[in-house]
């Protein structure tokens, strides 16, 4: 038995016996998972199309089909057929799915978490919870909980690319994107799921059941995804945990009640090394996909700068030269500024950069400017490091501002101030 036999009529059929007995029941009654990727798009509604071909081919000739190829083997033979098959990891197909589900919650709406699951799946416990039954990953926030624990979630101010949202990772202890939650919100795209935020809004009346608000639809900066900064946990030890950087994508409420307050001092804090974003990026790994969307744009990027950076520590550190970070926060900011590079011994702030090009050059020298003024002690020198050398004119401009260049050549680092040869 084939495919061919399958007909328009069947499909149709199927769609509104699906319809009649709901998603559960129907994916039950013919042993099929819910979709990860590919839906059917039919008169304002979406429908798993692995699950209905097999209704329709069943009906059509009485056997179940093997389905080897997955759902992505349905796909062509409901496209012949004139269905409307997306894949939701395409961004414009996977709009349309997502548009569908905005439909069953407006942002600002309270619902408990079993209600959730009606609408979008997921599980009754956890902050971060990738649902299996829709593309989607629910992310909770409950600052009561999560505060003591080194949580800080909401709204900081507008940038130049409009609302933002941060929200911290998951993990007691220095967190990383080995666990489902963090990774799941890291990949979302490339899944195409999208990310809907959650804030604790009390308990039902009589009842201990946690409430949630809906924010709204979000997705990854595609920038600048994650910081990664340095903060206590309930035991007050220090670790390093991830701020996802969140922007609106579809229908979300804005409240000052959910914005992060400002520092109410500027502070300048020395933290280790390795709390920094190119920390949780394996510079040997490079997994970017070659197809047209990305779960993190930047990260080719961010390799290249996390291999030079790695590579300058450990040159600076077998000269006995000891490196860190300063975290800055400015009063009046709400989110803290990480620098590159800080090297203790000879009291110098370098900006690493990870091409040669006069736009990264520029911003290092505007970055640069920006931290000396927080740094203590003041007035530190400084240098741009880059991955090897770069135009005559670039040299020149670092040299009339007095900043000194150190780049890679031959297996080595040229430039460094007191390298202590």
């Amino acid at each position: 038995m084939t495919l061919a036999e399958v007909t328009r009529e069947g499909v149709l059929q199927a769609i509104e016996i699906y319809r009649n007995v709901g998603r559960r029941k129907f994916l039950a009654d013919h042993k099929s998972g819910n979709a990860r990727y590919f839906f059917l798009i039919h008169e304002g509604a979406f429908f798993d199309s692995k699950a209905i071909l097999k209704a329709a081919h069943l009906s059509a000739t009485g056997k179940v089909h093997g389905f080897s190829g997955g759902e992505a083997a349905a796909a062509p033979r409901l496209r012949r057929l004139g269905f409307d098959v997306v894949d939701v990891r395409d961004p414009a197909a996977g709009e349309t799915v997502q548009s569908l589900l905005d439909e069953g919650l407006q942002p600002g709406e309270i619902k408990t978490r079993a209600e959730l699951a009606e609408i979008f799946g997921g599980g009754p416990q956890g902050g971060i919870v990738p649902s299996t039954a829709t593309p989607t990953v629910l992310i909770y926030s409950d600052p009561k909980v999560g505060e003591e624990l080194g949580y800080i979630d909401g709204w900081v101010p507008d940038d130049d690319n409009g609302r933002l949202f941060e929200y911290t990772g998951h993990g007691l202890n220095d967190q990383t994107f080995e666990g489902a939650g963090n990774k799941a919100i890291r990949d979302h795209a490339l899944q195409g799921r999208a990310l809907r935020m959650f804030k604790a809004a009390g308990t039902a009346p009589n009842s201990d059941t946690v409430l949630h608000r809906y924010v709204g639809r979000f997705k990854l900066d595609e920038q600048r995804p994650f910081d990664v900064r340095w903060r206590a946990n309930k035991a007050n030890v220090m670790r390093k945990v991830i701020v996802f950087r969140l922007r609106p994508t579809g229908p979300f409420e804005h409240q000052n009640a959910y914005s992060i307050p400002p520092a109410g001092e500027t502070q300048a804090v020395l933290v280790p090394v390795d709390v920094t974003t190119s920390s949780l990026i394996d510079p040997e790994n490079n997994t970017k996909t070659q197809g047209s969307r990305s779960a993190v744009p930047e990260l080719e990027f961010q390799r290249r700068e996390a291999g030079l950076d790695a590579e300058f520590r450990a040159f600076m550190q077998s000269r006995g030269h000891e490196l860190m970070r300063f975290e800055l926060k400015v009063k009046g900011l709400a989110s803290p500024m990480l620098t590159d590079l800080y090297d203790t011994t000879a009291h110098i702030l370098y900006e690493l950069k990870g091409n040669i090009g006069r736009n990264a050059v520029r911003m290092a020298i505007g970055q640069l400017m920006d931290y000396r003024r927080h740094v203590i002690p003041s007035n530190p020198a400084l240098a741009v490091l880059l991955p090897e050398e770069p135009h005559d004119d670039i040299k020149a401009l670092l040299y009339d501002l007095g900043i000194a260049l150190v780049y890679r050549a031959g297996g080595t680092f040229v430039g460094v101030p007191n390298p202590n040869d």
